[in-house]
């Protein structure tokens, strides 16, 4: 049974028990004390005739009588009467005990009050009225209650049936919010109205909807980390996968001297281990959501001469891509896995760019330094600008799957570029190619 009709009913039941209770305390109440008065008055008018009849005769008692009726059996056994014959076998055998003695009979369909007692010199009197008035009286009052109960009944099922209504619209607001709730609507609550347990209930329920919103958002945003970690990590496995089956390729089909093999084994040693180390950095980075990166002055130098070797198997000779590399000596303040891996996305997308020729540049400036990767390639379009660093955003979704694209290399460059305080600059003509810049801000004073 629902909360609605459980308060209607119980509070409809006891209602309808007090009244009843009430009805009937009244009813009783009001003809026992009609019933007293009664009695008493005719005991009165009794002793007053039974004087009468006593001093002046019986005459003289029949003419107090009014609608009572009389019954006079003198101590020889004459007997006079004007009792109805059906109230003469109603009031035999009374038994008149102490002075006076009354009982109240139903006959003839009425209602009699009998009163007896003996006269000094020994005769009963027995005198008798109707007294049906009363208990039709009570009868009536016993309607009247009825009628005034079943109408505060009917009343009070109005108001109580809106009264519930009010008091369980709240909490069917709650069950109604609870079910969006379990359908996937994280966002609902409910208003917080009064200071009663309702007014309560709902800012509880909502405090509970806010923390299993809360919940479900850690848990989407893990699940979305761990699986952008897992397409970022393929993503970047590929460029030094690459370069290491080349070498190992290279090593396999042809004959190299001593001084070779050493040097081939070494770089892929160097990139089986810098392979090692982004994984567990690129989990940290974004599975995790960790930041606290140590930056540190690396020769520019020695990270060009890193990409270089890198790429080598890449861009051999014979290639119709060619990679170029200038720079200029000076320290960038950066973390070097990571910022390699930004480089090497930006070289892999001019690649994948169909441009003939990509040029690595770094440059020394007074505030850092600037990197920067540039191609001849088709270019970006306009449109496409300012949605290219977007997660999983491509420009060509055809070419870019042909590719092995998935768009996710732009999107990881810029928190990476976020991690070392700098952005990704683009500038890009359809057909003529595309520039992409990094400032990499220089060590501040006080930092590590």
């Amino acid at each position: 049974m629902k909360l609605f009709f459980k308060i209607l009913l119980s509070t409809v039941t006891v209602l309808t028990a007090v009244l009843c209770f009430v009805e009937y305390y009244m009813v009783s109440r009001s003809f026992s004390d009609a019933m007293s008065q009664e009695v008493s008055h005719e005991l009165e008018q009794y002793r007053f005739i039974r004087m009468a009849v006593y001093l002046s005769g019986e005459e003289a008692g029949r003419e107090q009588l009014g609608e009572r009726h009389m019954r006079l059996e003198s101590v020889s056994g004459s007997i006079s009467s004007d009792l109805p014959a059906e109230w003469e076998a109603a009031s035999d055998g009374m038994e008149v005990t102490g002075s006076l003695s009354y009982r109240i009979r139903e006959t003839g369909g009425k209602q009699v009050l009998f009163v007896s007692g003996r006269l000094p010199d020994g005769s009963l009197l027995t005198m008798g009225k109707d007294i049906s008035q009363i208990y039709e009286e009570r009868l009536h009052m016993e309607r009247e209650y009825s009628l005034a109960v079943y109408m505060a009944m009917a009343a009070c099922i109005l108001c109580m049936a809106a009264v519930s209504y009010f008091l369980v619209k709240p909490i069917r607001k709650l069950k109604d919010a609870a079910e969006r709730i379990s359908c996937g609507e994280y966002t609902e609550r409910v208003p917080e109205k009064g200071r009663d347990e309702i007014g309560e209930l709902a800012r509880s329920f909502n405090q509970m909807a806010e923390a299993v919103q809360q919940k479900v958002e850690e848990l989407s945003q893990e699940a979305e980390r761990k699986e952008r970690f897992m397409g970022d990590f393929s993503h970047e496995i590929k460029t030094p996968m690459t370069a290491i089956i080349g070498y190992a390729d290279s090593l396999y089909q042809k004959e190299y001297s001593r001084e070779e093999v050493r040097e081939a084994a070494s770089y892929i040693l160097n990139e089986g281990m810098r392979l090692e180390q982004l994984s567990q950095k690129l989990l940290r980075f974004i599975a995790l959501g960790q930041e606290d990166f140590c930056l540190e002055q690396v020769p520019a130098r020695e990270f060009f001469q890193d990409i270089r070797e890198t790429l080598k198997p890449l861009y051999q000779e014979g290639r119709k891509q060619k990679l170029l590399i200038r720079f200029q000596n000076g320290e960038l303040c950066i973390e070097w896995d990571l910022m390699k891996t930004l480089i090497l996305n930006l070289i892999d997308n001019a690649g994948k760019a169909g441009s003939r020729s990509i040029l690595l540049k770094g440059e020394r400036t007074d505030g850092g330094y600037l990197l920067s990767v540039s191609d001849d390639g088709r270019g970006i379009p306009r449109e496409s600008l300012s949605h290219i660093q977007e997660p999983f955003y491509m420009v060509d979704k055809s070419r870019s799957r042909k590719q092995n694209g998935a768009g996710l290399g732009l999107a990881l460059c810029r928190k990476i570029a976020a991690l070392h305080h700098t952005s990704l600059e683009f500038k890009s003509r359809e057909g003529q190619g595309t520039t992409v810049t990094v400032r990499i801000p220089g060590r501040k004073e006080g930092t590590p």
